[in-house]
């Protein structure tokens, strides 16, 4: 991994072992060996894997409680929950995939990967039957559209990490009048990744009275 990449994770509080940094980069090997075949990563991403895709999907690990249990929804080749598996041993992550193709990845990046705090969930995330303390949704959906169907799959005082751009603000002003009918709260962080993009981590929870 490149240098400037650790800095930028050591800056938002995680530093990665040897260990980490070698899975780390057996994933992006096996990344780059499938993803024009199955369609994981446009030509474009296949070549700033660290500089976008990890750097994006680490910089929220530490959003994230210890030992919570997970999952990624819609995870496609496993960004963000394959690395945050990596670089957060202490929580249990469920990548959730409906399309048998990346599905099949999945389970062979856990599988080559050794990666025993993983498992896969081959499905749609409205089929999930289990409940969790966190669901982690990148480059999925709206938040209008989002926020009712992953409600109820989390556990009591359960949040939801988005992975946003710079299109955030106009899905809050569509999702403001779904946030107060089902009182949401909403914490965000601010980060600009090594190579340069905005990306926004909103960190969403239902209230409590």
């Amino acid at each position: 991994m490149k240098s400037k990449i650790k800095t930028f994770l050591a800056n938002r509080g995680l530093e990665l072992s040897k260990e980490q940094l070698q899975k780390l980069q057996e994933y992006k090997n096996l990344l780059y060996k499938v993803s024009g075949r199955l369609n994981l990563l446009s030509a474009k991403d296949r070549e700033r894997i660290e500089d976008l895709h990890f750097s994006d999907s680490l910089a929220a690990a530490t959003m994230i409680s210890k030992a919570a249990s997970v999952a990624d929804w819609g995870s496609g080749g496993g960004l963000p929950g394959i690395p945050l598996s990596i670089a957060r041993p202490d929580i249990q992550m469920t990548l959730v995939e409906s399309r048998t193709n990346k599905a099949g990845f999945l389970m062979r990046a856990k599988r080559e990967l050794n990666l025993t705090n993983i498992r896969v969930f081959a499905g749609r995330g409205e089929d999930i039957q289990n409940t969790y303390d966190l669901i982690t949704v990148r480059a999925v959906g709206k938040l209008s559209k989002l926020i009712p169907i992953i409600l109820n799959k989390l556990s009591e005082n359960g949040q939801i990490l988005c992975y946003k751009g710079p299109g955030l603000e106009k899905e809050l002003i569509e999702a403001d009048g779904i946030l107060k009918e089902l009182q949401i709260s909403f914490t965000e962080d601010k980060v600009t990744l090594p190579q340069g993009e905005s990306r926004r981590y909103l960190l969403l929870q239902k209230t409590t009275v």
